[in-house]
């Protein structure tokens, strides 16, 4: 197999830069529009255009996020998009929403499509449904465990995995807290992290752990990476396009150095030194999370949900607003410090230093200092001191990545005969050659020739260009040649070597969208009702998926062989590829486009489809408008009219707490918990409730008034017929 390639996050130009510096084989980034990180710096197209030359340059590959979920008025822009990376020689897209999927093996057949881990991808038969859908890899979600990481590779699918930073509490694609609660979608790239914030087992009781009971520690699988190579995993990614340049460079120097040591066979072990570092960038407490099956306590970051640096010291008075601290480790003037207060830390940057009453610019540990402060709340004698800003390992590392030159080897050949012109030719490691010749022949030299060492001198330098010169040969007759030519012949050299890098990936055209689509029939059922107890009524189809009742799981992670599905609701991918017959495709596979709602149809037994509750009424209109109108009929769809949606997926739950029914946030809302074999399941504290004007279909969850809620969904539904 190949090397695993490192995978690294870049947010911004600088990122980018810093993470090639240190070592990746490729960068994960987003457009301004369709990233799951909306509030990441993310790249214009003008960027895009210069990051993608940096790094083809530098045998550096791009990947595109553009895994959102998109609304039907935001077609034509994505597509756009699709239009300007395919023409610009982008590697591959990460994609999330079906639809994009679709339109992009059907425009675009030489287009690589990564699954990006939002698609909600956990098991074996995902990975081959997907593999039928020519994509190139899939990003598994970082809840699979090794075991079926080792499967899922054994597939011959490229597999991409999470090694480090922040981790998600729910399954990823299927976390709906922050649309619920703060009305910003998690499947539109605006988390407002919820998982984060505050929880109580009742209102005024705390956990014993502490109150962030969502909020789970970062993931650092370095020491895991031999197990990873075995597996045949293809590419190890850090995420990070939220965090800073500095962050990206340690993290990816250090995968760097594992990743090689791996394959040299040597053993890699962190040194302090680098293991401080790495946390004085960022961290929540490292984990190796659910892929090495990690005990709830080691997973999770309950204490505090934030940056929690290095412990550097303890206070040992207060006076005025000034704070005595006997360090443990060095401290620097204008380092960021927080002390570990009650009801909130108290956080603030080291403006002011003193020893012995005099202004000082650094301390050593060891040494007590005085520091001004004053921010609230106040900080209080024995309180632990963490640093999360060192400038002067920001200043180191700004420093290093200046100064690291990435580069290529390349060959070059000449030829300096009297009576042709200058030719320079230049070969790099991927195979491309280019030649540049003088604008004249050259002539024979009466006096002083150009020497073939003279010549091999010019013919060497690479300036800024990112190359190295690993042989340099040619015929230099007797020739004169004046050296701003030669000069000239080698930069536009270099040039043509530039643009045949940039060119990495050959493009065969874009193809025609067909939209010949065979209408499928009408499901008997005009109503779907998710209940944990099912009334005797035969004009509704009974799910329930915490008892597999007419449905299948949303987390299904041991489904590594096909099976059979007649009549009932299909909730996650691998099951898309048993043999299905007269089914409907759920709420959870996240359908919010006319694309979508043909690529699920378009699969065999795939009779209706429930719309994401993320749609509105008026996008639903236009999405069965545009539907109807490029496929010609009007297909089974349903809407969520009333019920309580499971906003949180969490594998193995979130406390060592036995028992608990509920949670509650910080402004008295409840949240109940339902248990589903390994999962926890996080209900919404209020209901959901919409009329349903366009679909053809009413989809509920309920438990209690469940006769009241059918009859008024299907007076509804006929009030419209």
């Amino acid at each position: 197999m190949n090397k695993m390639e490192l995978l690294a996050p870049a947010g911004n130009m600088n990122a980018l830069k810093a993470a090639v510096a240190a070592g990746c084989d490729a960068v994960y980034l987003g457009l301004q529009s369709f990233s799951a990180r909306a509030f990441a710096g993310n790249f214009s197209r003008e960027e895009f255009i210069e990051a993608i030359r940096y790094c083809h340059m530098r045998d550096v590959r791009i990947y595109v996020t553009m895994n959102t979920l998109l609304f039907e008025e935001e077609l034509d822009a994505a597509f756009s998009d699709l239009d300007f990376l395919y023409e610009n020689n982008c590697d591959a897209l990460l994609v999330q929403d079906l639809g994009l999927l679709h339109y992009i093996r059907a425009r675009y057949p030489d287009f690589a499509v990564h699954c990006s881990t939002q698609m909600h991808i956990h098991n074996v038969e995902g990975v081959r449904f997907m593999q039928k859908q020519g994509v190139s890899r899939v990003v598994l979600a970082r809840e699979t465990p090794i075991e079926i990481i080792e499967e899922a590779c054994r597939t011959g699918m490229e597999i991409e995995v999470f090694v480090y930073g922040a981790a998600c509490i729910s399954y990823s694609g299927q976390c709906l807290m922050s649309e619920a609660v703060k009305h910003r979608s998690a499947n539109r790239g605006r988390c407002a992290q919820c998982c984060r914030l505050q929880y109580f087992p009742e209102k005024g009781e705390t956990f014993p752990e502490g109150s962030y009971i969502l909020s789970p520690k970062d993931l650092n699988m370095i020491n895991v990476i031999p197990r990873l190579k075995e597996a045949g995993v293809s590419s190890l990614k850090i995420e990070g396009r939220m965090k800073r340049e500095e962050y990206v460079y340690l993290a990816v120097k250090t995968f760097r150095e594992a990743i090689d040591a791996c394959y040299e066979g040597r053993t890699y072990k962190v040194s302090p030194q680098r293991e401080k570092e790495l946390k004085l960038m960022f961290n929540r407490g490292f984990s190796q999370g659910h892929m090495m099956h990690a005990p709830t306590a080691d997973r999770m970051s309950p204490f505090r949900p934030n940056h929690q640096g290095i412990v550097i010291g303890t206070v040992k008075e207060v006076s005025g607003d000034r704070i005595r601290i006997a360090l443990t480790q060095d401290l620097h003037q204008h380092d960021g410090l927080r002390i570990i207060n009650e009801p909130t830390d108290t956080g603030f940057t080291v403006n002011r230093m003193y020893r012995q009453g005099k202004l000082i610019a650094s301390a050593k540990a060891n040494e007590t200092v005085w520091v001004e402060c004053r921010q609230k709340p106040f900080p209080r004698a024995g309180q632990k001191v963490l640093k999360t800003t060192d400038t002067e390992l920001i200043r180191e590392t700004d420093e290093a990545i200046g100064r690291t030159q990435r580069t290529s080897d390349i060959t070059v050949r000449y030829e300096a005969v009297v009576g042709r012109p200058l030719s320079v030719s230049m070969t790099d490691n991927r195979g491309s050659c280019v030649t540049a010749v003088s604008a004249e022949p050259v002539q024979k030299a009466l006096k002083a020739p150009v020497t073939k060492e003279r010549m091999e001198e010019i013919l060497s330098k690479t300036d800024k260009e990112p190359y190295r010169i690993s042989d340099i040969s040619g015929i230099c007759e007797e020739v004169f040649l004046p050296v701003r030519e030669i000069n000239e012949v080698r930069r536009n050299a270099f040039a043509a070597l530039n643009e045949a890098r940039a060119l990495w990936n050959p493009r065969g055209g874009r193809k025609e969208y067909s939209a010949d689509l065979p209408e499928k029939p009408y499901p008997q059922k005009r109503i779907i009702a998710d209940s944990n107890h099912p009334a005797a009524d035969e004009r509704v189809l009974w799910i329930s998926e915490r008892k597999g009742i007419g449905c299948t799981p949303v987390v299904r992670e041991s489904l590594n062989t096909p099976e059979t599905y007649e009549g009932i609701v299909i909730h996650e991918i691998g099951t898309l590829n048993g043999d299905l017959k007269d089914c409907i495709a759920g709420m959870t596979l996240n359908c919010s486009n006319s694309y979508a709602l043909a690529f699920l149809l378009s699969q065999p037994g795939i009779n209706g489809v429930i719309f994401s509750s993320e749609l509105t009424n008026p996008m639903i209109r236009d999405t069965l408008s545009a539907f109807e109108k490029r496929y010609g009929w009007i297909p089974a769809t349903y809407r969520l009219v009333y019920g309580r949606r499971t906003v949180m997926y969490v594998k193995k739950g979130f406390t060592s707490q036995k028992g608990l029914r509920s949670i509650t946030d910080f402004h008295g809302k409840k949240y109940e918990l339902a248990y589903n074999e390994n999962i926890v399941e996080i209900l919404e504290p209020d209901a959901y409730c919409s009329d349903n004007p366009y679909c053809t279909g009413s989809y509920l969850i309920t438990d209690d008034q469940q006769e009241k809620e059918i009859e008024e969904a299907y007076e509804e539904i006929y009030a419209r017929i």
